[in-house]
């Protein structure tokens, strides 16, 4: 949320439950980051286990780049990892940033972590307004049955909203996958055809040839 290195790790073979694990007893993320696009299906289920959105560049980042923004970290994958998260942050920094220097009374963290789910700052103000609110009405029970259902309405908009965001931009990014590896797989097919014309263009030189020498030998045998 600030923009700092919490924790980074590599291991092998790891499955999704324990990546999930790992990453949970970290904290709650608020974005799953990836430094290649398409993303792997791996990553995307990772963020779709949190239920959190998926920052995809719009081109595979180059070693280079990451080089540059991981100059200090020296395995390449944790390099990886770290400059997929650095993106992920600057591609939000101004919006956190404004976040943080707002005067508001709730907790800014909360409100960065609706806001990187898609919910404008209005929004994320008022579902955790809304949330604490329900505690003291809880608390107190002198809440009108009128207001507390308009509310809770609302809120419910809202969820439902969001989950359907989520739904979509996980099949967009579903459908950019396949559509990235049907172009390879075109590309490779015509690669194919391109390489089978051309060896017969080269047979059909070949036999060309053939009959040229063949002439030629008969002619020699007449001289």
């Amino acid at each position: 949320m600030h923009g700092e290195l919490v924790e980074a790790g590599c291991e092998k073979e790891l499955s999704h439950e324990d990546l999930v694990r790992i990453i949970s007893s970290l904290g709650k993320p608020s974005m799953i980051a990836t430094d290649v696009s398409p993303a792997p299906d791996f990553v995307m289920r990772i963020a779709s286990r949190f239920h959190v959105r998926l920052f995809v560049p719009e081109r595979s980042l180059q070693v280079e780049e990451k080089k540059k923004i991981g100059s200090d970290i020296q395995n390449p994958h944790i390099r990886d990892a770290y400059a997929a998260a650095v993106k992920a942050y600057r591609n939000h920094e101004s919006t956190l940033t404004r976040i943080e220097k707002s005067d508001t009374v709730l907790y800014k963290d909360l409100i960065k972590h609706l806001v990187l789910q898609g919910h404008s700052a209005a929004e994320a103000e008022f579902i955790l307004t809304k949330k604490e609110e329900k505690k003291i009405e809880n608390g107190e029970k002198k809440v009108a049955p009128q207001k507390q259902k308009r509310d809770e309405r609302v809120l419910s908009l809202l969820s439902e909203n969001e989950n359907l965001r989520k739904a979509l931009e996980m099949e967009r990014g579903s459908r950019k996958s396949l559509e990235e590896k049907l172009r390879k797989s075109k590309s490779s097919r015509t690669t194919e055809v391109s390489r089978d014309r051309e060896v017969q263009r080269l047979k059909g030189q070949v036999a060309r040839l053939q009959i040229y020498i063949a002439r030629l030998k008969r002619r020699r045998k007449q001289k």
